[in-house]
C-alpha cells in the first residue's frame, strides 16, 4: 500500500511513535512494527526532498531512531 503524507505529517508521526515506544504497554508490539515500517518509508531514495533539503528534519529523523546516519 503507498500512502502520501506531507512531510510535516511524516515527522510528527515518526515523534508520536517514538514518544509512545518510550512507556512499555500492549501496544509496544504494534508500535515496533510501525516504527521498523515508517523507517523502510526512508529506504531506497522514498523520502521526500524537501524533508531531505532541510537539516532540521534530517537531524530529527536521525535523532528518533527512524533514519540511518
Amino acid at each position: 500500500m503507498l500512502v502520501e503524507l506531507t512531510p510535516a505529517a511524516y515527522l510528527a508521526l515518526c515523534g508520536l511513535v517514538r514518544d509512545a515506544l518510550e512507556v512499555d504497554s500492549d501496544a509496544t508490539p504494534l508500535l515496533n512494527r510501525v516504527a521498523s515500517e515508517l523507517m523502510g518509508a526512508t529506504a531506497g531514495d522514498m523520502i521526500s526532498s524537501e524533508i531531505m533539503e532541510n537539516p532540521d528534519h534530517v537531524d530529527a529523523l536521525r535523532r528518533g531512531g527512524f533514519m540511518r546516519a
